[in-house]
């Protein structure tokens, strides 16, 4: 079996390249840690998810690739099943930034232990770049990719001994990723969002309070996108 892995997926992995055992967190089918075996980048994994059937699948995938030996699967909410020290590295995507936040709160010892975190959250990327800046996690990377029409936000974390502060552009726009506010998929992705706030503009009744919330988050975005913000 040799499923293609989603340009995503890929990226994640990646950035874990130089692990030799990591977990997949929402593994859902198991693809990215049986691809990440049988391409030589990790040796081995524990796939967790906290649903019955995507864990079917798991099993499913692992014993069509002949990995039931160095993939383990466990049932458990985020990090939870693991302990702390127990893998060296961490994939997160397909969930929510607000919820893979609060998945990192809740096994804050266990996500200290590892040397690299990698996230991609669907939406709330600034939640989720909040809770790694109080917990002392330094964003060492950040990417931005176009698959099926989507452009999605890869985030890669490492645990400091000292307080990394984001400002709240850091937060919104990521702290790496709009030092190169012209780059094509962050003008597309922000541009979008400026489109999708004029919708809601134009949709709001006259005299509406929270026009000027938008219209100062559409603001916000142009000032960034044309450097004005630094």
């Amino acid at each position: 079996m040799n499923k293609k892995l989603s340009r995503r997926l890929t990226a994640c992995l990646k950035e874990l390249s130089w692990h030799s055992k990591i977990a997949d967190i929402g593994t859902d089918h198991a693809y990215l840690p049986c691809h990440g075996i049988a391409n030589g980048t990790i040796d081995s994994a524990i796939a967790i998810d906290v649903i019955d059937g995507p864990l079917m699948q798991a099993k499913k995938t692992i014993a069509d690739y002949g990995l039931g030996e160095r993939i383990e699967v466990r049932k458990g909410s985020g990090l939870e099943p693991l302990k702390a020290g127990e893998v060296e590295g961490v994939v997160i995507a397909g969930m929510g930034g607000h919820l893979i936040a609060q998945l990192l709160l809740a096994s804050i010892s266990v996500a200290k232990s590892m040397k690299t975190l990698v996230f991609q959250p669907q939406g709330g990327e600034a939640a989720l770049r909040k809770v790694l800046s109080d917990n002392k996690f330094a964003i060492t990377n950040e990417m931005l990719l176009e698959e099926d029409g989507i452009i999605y936000t890869i985030i890669t974390a490492k645990p400091k001994a000292a307080l990394y502060e984001l400002n709240e552009l850091d937060l919104i726009f990521g702290p790496l990723l709009r030092e190169n506010f012209k780059q094509e998929l962050f003008r597309k992705k922000w541009t979008q969002e400026i489109a999708a706030i004029d919708e809601i503009l134009r949709r709001m009744p006259a005299g509406n309070e929270r026009k000027a919330v938008f219209i100062k988050k559409k603001k916000r975005i142009e000032d960034v996108l044309v450097g004005v913000i630094s």
